[in-house]
């Protein structure tokens, strides 16, 4: 991207903040009387596993929360956050006690174009001590203000990051961590999907096995590894020499475990593939200190684990300026979260497709409205999310919580 282009591209995203804050100003924006979280219960049609557990199983169904914002003129917002422990320490129950307490006070009687004031009170409530605090529940409400925002304003949610340069997004489909022959049966069944997230699981001969059955398989598709923290650095190398010269691969994501920087540096300096930052990198600041300590070439976004979309934004603004390359990825999101990752990505040039999965491993996304054929989501341009949330689906599949 030119210089003039990021100079373009940043001027757009300041003046439509600026000018959506001067129409609440002259009385066009109702305030925010309403925050609910629902516990819900969304069905999984296939069985997924990764390096660190299980993330859902064919038949049974993941804990998802759903925030619903609502203004003084009915209008409503919707954001959405998975719950996954295994990836990271928000529950279920963490993410609705926090937005029912922490954040929904926030929201009530402000204008959902206060959007730097959510931030900066999300932050003061629950520190985001060295890296984040509870971003997954920040994401969540911060979208749905986002999503209630844009029907107010009558802008789609992409106007608000500088608009879009794609109409269209490919996704990258992932393959579930199995047997090498049922992996190669997966991406060959796929044939309209052009990069595969292939999830390895720390077993270097089991994981190459893997690999060149996918290869052989598939060998018209780019291939992005993934080993969710399931390799301690010495027993990385092997790996590494086992898959060496195989031109499909083109990065490896989070080798070893997220709190060990200085083992993702070494996975770094002997590794021929480029390496991806994903569990261990969570906001911008942590982007800042991967370029610093050159312990990673490239930046793996999700909305959920930056706090939120303009979290997603900063981290991907501090990742260009330090040369660093960026993809675009998610946790299973249904359709709300899915939507509003795929209009943040419309507005950047990542080096692959992104790693949605949603439509993949979920048997509803709990949304209609939303394009999707084969593997090519539209980028929706409806004012807000663009889509219309099953809120009926939602309350009939709630969870009870204990108290």
């Amino acid at each position: 991207m030119t210089s003039r282009r990021r100079f373009l591209k940043a001027t757009a995203a300041s003046a439509v903040p600026a000018a959506l804050s001067a129409a609440q100003a002259a009385g066009k924006g109702p305030l925010i009387r309403k925050v609910e979280v629902f516990p819900t219960a969304v069905p999984f049609a296939q069985t997924f596993v990764i390096g660190s557990g299980p993330v859902g199983s064919s038949g049974g169904a993941g804990r998802y929360a759903y925030v619903r914002v609502e203004a003084e003129d009915g209008q409503v917002g919707w954001g959405e956050t998975n719950t996954l422990p295994t990836w990271s320490y928000e529950t279920l129950e963490s993410v609705v006690s926090t937005v029912r307490h922490h954040l929904a006070p926030v929201l009530i009687g402000r204008s959902p174009f206060d959007q730097a004031y959510f931030q900066k009170q999300f932050d003061e409530r629950l520190m985001p001590a060295i890296s984040q605090g509870f971003p997954f529940a920040k994401s969540a409400a911060l979208t749905a203000t986002l999503d209630l925002a844009g029907k107010i304003a009558g802008l789609p949610l992409h106007r608000f990051f500088g608009g879009s340069i794609h109409d269209k997004i490919g996704l990258c489909y992932a393959l579930s961590i199995d047997t090498p022959e049922a992996m190669a049966r997966f991406a060959a069944q796929y044939k309209y999907v052009k990069c595969f997230k292939l999830k390895v699981a720390g077993d270097a001969g089991l994981d190459d096995k893997r690999v060149r059955a996918v290869v052989e398989a598939r060998p018209d598709a780019d291939i992005w590894l993934d080993a969710n923290q399931s390799y301690r650095p010495i027993h990385l190398e092997s790996f590494l020499k086992k898959i060496a010269g195989i031109a499909q691969i083109k990065c490896l994501e989070q080798p070893v475990k997220s709190v060990d920087w200085l083992g993702m540096k070494r996975a770094r300096d002997r590794s021929p593939l480029p390496i991806a930052l994903d569990e261990g990198c969570f906001s911008s600041y942590d982007v800042a200190r991967l370029a610093r300590m050159e312990a990673g070439d490239l930046v793996v976004l999700k909305v959920a684990k930056s706090g939120g979309l303009w979290g997603c934004q900063r981290s991907a603004t501090v990742a260009e300026a330090n040369g660093l390359g960026l993809l675009g990825s998610g946790l299973t999101e249904s359709g709300v979260g899915l939507t509003a990752a795929i209009h943040l990505y419309s507005t950047m040039d990542l080096l692959l497709p992104p790693e949605l999965n949603g439509p993949e491993f979920l048997a509803d996304l709990m949304v209609d409205g939303l394009t999707i054929e084969g593997a090519t989501v539209t980028v929706p341009d409806a004012p807000g999310l663009g889509v219309r949330v099953k809120e009926d689906r939602i309350r009939a599949a709630a969870i009870q919580l204990g108290t």
